[in-house]
């Protein structure tokens, strides 16, 4: 399975679908001092351990701070069957572009 990469204004977009779910990857303090509104937090160190919890059914859209953490995610949850796609530029990209 192949994942995409997706810019802010995608972001926007894909976000309202009913299906997404919006993962933010950062550390817990830095998702404490900012993150997208209805985002969900599972740092990457720790998403192998999470990902049994994410249901096959949801397209997740993942950021990082800048989006090469949220890349090498998109990358290993697609090889698993996710539905993936990450945020060019990460939430640096999504603040600039409020």
């Amino acid at each position: 399975m192949e994942f995409q990469t997706i810019s802010v204004r995608e972001f926007n977009q894909y976000r309202k679908r009913p299906d997404a779910w919006v993962i933010d990857l950062r550390s817990k303090e830095e998702f404490e001092e900012v993150h997208v509104e209805g985002a969900r937090n599972i740092p990457y160190e720790n998403l192998e351990v999470y990902q049994k919890y994410l249901p096959k059914d949801k397209l997740f859209i993942l950021y990082c701070d800048r989006g090469s953490s949220s890349l090498m995610a998109a990358r290993e949850l697609s090889r698993k069957g996710y539905r993936t796609v990450t945020v060019v530029g990460g939430i640096q990209a999504v603040l600039q572009n409020l």
